[in-house]
């Protein structure tokens, strides 16, 4: 007898059921063999936290098919070419005028299927942070067959022997669309994004209790010597860590103002903080050594959070000095009028602004934020020493 269930819309900002769950839940679950996805649009984070699952699966000898969009640049090269290593079959649908927008997730087994229908692309927003709805229905086979009928036929009726505008995707296809601009690397869109947003103003905060996405894997990460030698090509041959939104660090303010980052997350991915720096110190002390910074310095807003849900301090448009000390290898960053109202081992989230006048929106949630435990789960990755407990740092 079929079941259904569904993801409301508040569900997956409160973070109490997210669809990168189920799919993940389904994908370990011995009584599904193959997946079918007709998606909108698509980028690589969901199936860089998903990969692990998704390579056991097809070790399985169970496959993946897949149908994609990519009107409007919203699906990217990454993913893309991700899918192509990970999937089995992939198609593009796309015709002149019209948009390609379902987004169903079909699931089935010999004696049962499982199906997700509803407003979710496969995006980080789309399977964890949106406001999204999507039905979940589970049928029992051979029983529900003609339940389930209809959305295989919606997977079938696109198939290329019966719609012309869909097509299998290789990777030769992959790189005429990309030097095509048709589909464009995710840095582009991010970067064509906050062109658009920067002309919108910015929404305040509401109240809304969000639960952070999950994390970046920690083998998702570029390894830092992979960038050493790497040469330019007309691919958009990214690290890893492209997909990264935003970076999330325990820190420990000192008594000058300096707070330390992570020389080994500048490695993962050195875009996010225009590694390495181009500019120079001034040293205040003629002979004394002068270290890269930063140039100018990143201009910042920051706010702090601790137990209540209102800040309990702001700062708009701070400059951030930050120097990278080549003898200790360290990066700091400098922000003296926090030292007196965030505690050692708060959490800062930083991440790239929406306003073109901004470098970083930077949030810093103390140990007594309701928010500090969700973000602590950000943070996968330890720093090497750092004291009796080691900091610890992720990317989202």
């Amino acid at each position: 007898m079929a079941t259904i269930s569904l993801i409301k819309p508040l569900d997956q900002p409160a973070g109490s059921r997210r669809l990168l769950g189920d799919l993940r839940t389904a994908l370990t679950d011995p009584a599904f063999s193959s997946l079918r996805l007709i998606v909108a649009y698509a980028k690589s984070g969901p199936v860089y936290r998903l990969q692990d699952d998704i390579k056991s699966w097809r070790k399985e000898g169970n496959t993946i098919d897949a149908i994609f969009g990519i009107d409007q640049a919203g699906t990217s090269y990454d993913f893309l070419d991700l899918a192509l290593d990970l999937f089995d079959k992939v198609y593009v649908a796309q015709e002149s005028g019209i948009t390609f927008h379902p987004k169903l997730y079909l699931f089935k087994g010999e004696n049962s299927a499982r199906l997700f229908l509803g407003s979710n692309n496969l995006t980080v927003g789309g399977t964890e942070t949106n406001f999204e709805a999507a039905i979940c229905v589970d049928v029992s086979l051979p029983e529900d067959a003609d339940i389930l009928q209809p959305f295989e036929d919606a997977w079938t009726d696109l198939l290329p022997d019966n719609c012309p505008a869909t097509y299998p995707l290789d990777k030769k296809k992959l790189e005429d669309l990309f030097a095509s601009g048709v589909v464009l690397s995710e840095r582009a869109m991010q970067k064509t994004a906050n062109i658009s947003k920067g002309k919108t103003p910015r929404l305040s905060r509401s109240g809304l209790v969000v639960k952070p996405q999950s994390p970046l894997p920690r083998n998702v990460l570029a390894n830092p010597k992979e960038s050493k030698g790497a040469t330019a090509s007309h691919k958009p041959k990214l690290k890893r860590s492209a997909a990264a939104k935003g970076f999330a660090i325990q820190i420990k303010p000192h008594h000058n103002g300096e707070i330390f980052l992570s020389v080994t997350a500048a490695l993962q991915n050195p875009s996010f903080f225009k590694w390495p720096f181009n500019g120079a110190t001034t040293p205040k002390k003629a002979g004394n050594p002068s270290y890269p910074q930063r140039d100018p310095d990143p201009v910042v807003n920051i706010i702090v959070f601790g137990a209540s849900s209102s800040p309990i301090s702001t700062l708009s448009g701070y400059p951030l000095n930050t120097v990278y000390y080549e003898k200790k290898s360290e990066i700091r960053i400098t922000a003296s009028p926090l030292v007196t109202i965030v505690p050692e081992y708060s959490i800062m989230i930083m991440e790239i602004s929406e306003d073109s006048d901004i470098d970083y929106e930077i949030t810093i949630h103390t140990p007594e934020s309701p928010d500090y435990s969700d973000w602590l789960a950000v943070c996968n990755q330890k720093m090497p020493g750092g004291g009796s407990v080691a900091r610890r740092y992720g990317w989202f």
